[in-house]
């Protein structure tokens, strides 16, 4: 038996067996998603100038979420607001809420949060898409580099879930 055969004959349904799985749990998440309504919600979405950003907004906003759209550059949210507005009736969604959010500015993410409650007054949804990658051997990091990285991936987010899930009344009724 021929080796290059083999493996064709093994890779290929594996290949076909994970790209149904991936269609199944797609189509399983817009089915759970059309039967828990996200109408009146309010979801915020750190990064949401990510792809994956931009897809949990899509999603959110033609289910008329109210979306609070967080990101580094102000024209980019800008870009993102007016597709979603553009394709979605004005009558089903609500305009979303820009806010520039920076998780590796620590101190900043005070401002956003109180931006942020001043959209709205609370919050339902809340997802951290944020993140900081480095392709590189930890031990040719600077230490600003891991400050950056922790920043990040750390601190930035647990200062706006503190904010949000300690304090009491910011969650909707």
């Amino acid at each position: 038996m021929n080796l290059s055969w083999a493996t064709t004959v093994l890779l290929v349904p594996c290949v076909v067996v994970l790209t149904a799985g991936v269609f199944y749990l797609y189509g399983a998440v817009l089915a759970l998603l059309s039967k828990t309504s996200v109408r009146n919600k309010v979801v915020i979405i750190t990064d949401a100038l990510s792809e994956l950003g931009k897809e949990c907004a899509g999603v959110f906003h033609r289910g008329g979420a109210r979306l609070v759209l967080c990101g580094k550059s102000w024209e980019k949210l800008e870009e993102l607001s007016d597709e979603l507005a553009s394709a979605s009736d004005p009558t089903l969604t609500f305009p979303p809420k820009l806010v520039l959010l920076d998780f590796g500015d620590v101190d900043g993410t005070a401002e956003a949060v109180s931006e942020v409650l001043e959209c709205f007054g609370c919050l339902d949804i809340l997802i951290f898409n944020s993140s900081m990658k480095v392709k590189a051997p930890a031990q040719t990091l600077t230490l600003e580099t891991d400050k950056l990285l922790m920043d990040n991936n750390y601190f930035g987010p647990i200062t706006l879930a503190k904010d949000y899930l300690i304090m009491p009344g910011h969650h909707c009724k």
